[in-house]
């Protein structure tokens, strides 16, 4: 197991693949037991969400000295499991360079020798760092992006990362296919721990993903803060909808759903790949009325106007990292500038194609102002035939993701 956990490192952290991605795959090509899936999956997103911090603490024993990626996991992986899972020091050193001995035997004695060293001496000290490179540091967020959001939320950053309960993980009911009761009598004889909201919002502790619930499309991976862009923008049956920026499609199912399939749904993107899985979730949740297109929101033209509009733009991802601790380290003041030349491209042109007094959502999964607030702010601005019905914010934490809604009205 440990062997797969430094292989996943490698390719999460040194060729930006996404940590749930590779850690349901993972999963899936391994057998390994409950307890093994449980901390394999502990250790590898605990590594990606702290990365920083472990380096830091790292960071004396390794000064001066040119560590190789699969080395300096090993290592991080090692602090991990002996501070925050309290795993026995010999278990957790034996496993690790038991893994590292493979690929290098001298590797393997510096990592022992390493772990070992670092369990006699006290930890580097935090306090004696700048308010924001502490902040930084603790919680494992670029430098650049702490600054930012520190300007905009001042203290209050320190509730978005703060631990806590662990996330739950939240689930849409898919009720096209299955009713409620359907689902609670399922995890009451499997005895899993759950909450329902709504009627519709399954949170549990455990992972649904390998069961027989998921595998059905009877229930679908989303967050409660995502159920929230369809329920505003509140399509009806009958109507044409336009989703401009479907994948990978989670509301674009959700609105298939509220509508009953009742109407047309058109799920737009520029990636062929991200199309083909939503046709492919379509099938799998039984949803008929969804129609793909392969475009570029920037610069799409269409014949006809639509009732309803969901912009759910591209953004820096900022109210999610929770989840997918891996956008911190991609993530650049440089990219958040394209980021929103793109949100305004879309915004400009998609919002020309909505009929005369029909609804468009723009919604994001980030907390930075500029990708939000001041963006929707600079378009009505602009386009003063709209006007702001309502507007969400969610802030992050262990039973949301961090999320801006916002409903317009065209006029």
């Amino acid at each position: 197991m440990f062997n797969a956990i430094l292989k996943s490192l490698i390719t999460i952290l040194y060729e930006n693949a996404y940590t749930n991605i590779i850690v349901n795959q993972t999963i899936k090509h391994n057998h390994f037991t409950d307890y093994e899936k449980r901390l394999y999956t502990k250790i590898v997103y605990g590594v990606v969400e702290k990365k920083m911090l472990l380096d830091f603490y790292l960071q004396p024993l390794l000064k001066g000295k040119r560590v190789k990626p699969f080395v300096r996991n090993a290592l991080r992986v090692g602090v991990y499991a002996m501070d925050y899972l309290k795993l026995p020091v010999y278990y957790v050193v034996n496993e690790v360079v038991g893994c590292i001995k493979k690929q290098d035997y001298k590797a393997s004695t510096f990592v022992n020798a390493i772990l070992r060293k670092y369990q006699s001496q006290k930890k580097p000290d935090l306090s004696s760092l700048t308010k924001l490179k502490r902040y930084s540091i603790m919680y494992s967020l670029p430098f650049a992006l702490t600054a930012l959001l520190y300007k905009q939320y001042q203290e209050q950053i320190i509730s978005f990362f703060d631990e806590g309960e662990e996330p739950y993980n939240t689930y849409r009911i898919n009720t096209l296919k299955a009713k409620l009761d359907d689902i609670t009598s399922f995890l009451d004889q499997a005895q899993i721990n759950y909450m329902v909201e709504e009627d519709i919002i399954l949170q549990t502790k455990t992972s649904l993903i390998q069961s027989p619930l998921f595998q059905d499309g009877l229930i679908v991976a989303q967050d409660k803060s995502s159920m929230m862009v369809p329920l505003l923008l509140c399509p009806s049956k009958k109507e044409v909808i336009l989703d401009a920026c479907s994948a990978p499609g989670s509301k674009t199912m959700q609105m298939a759903s509220m509508i009953e399939n009742d109407g047309k749904i058109i799920a737009m993107d520029i990636y062929p790949h991200k199309l083909k899985l939503i046709e492919e979730n379509a099938k799998k949740l039984g949803v008929t009325c969804v129609t793909t297109k392969l475009a570029d929101a920037k610069n799409v033209h269409f014949d006809k106007k639509f009732d309803k509009i969901l912009i759910d733009a591209p953004c820096s991802g900022l109210g999610v990292i929770r989840h997918k601790p891996d956008l911190k380290y991609q993530m650049t003041l440089d990219k958040i500038e394209d980021i929103k030349q793109t949100q305004w491209a879309i915004l400009e042109n998609i919002s020309q194609y909505l009929k005369p007094n029909g609804i468009l959502v723009y919604s994001t999964c980030t907390i930075n102002k500029e990708e939000n607030e001041e963006m929707i702010r600079f378009f009505l601005e602009k386009h003063t035939n709209f006007i702001k019905e309502e507007e969400k914010k969610v802030l992050p934490s262990n039973k949301e993701d961090g999320f801006y809604i916002c409903r317009l009205r065209g006029c």
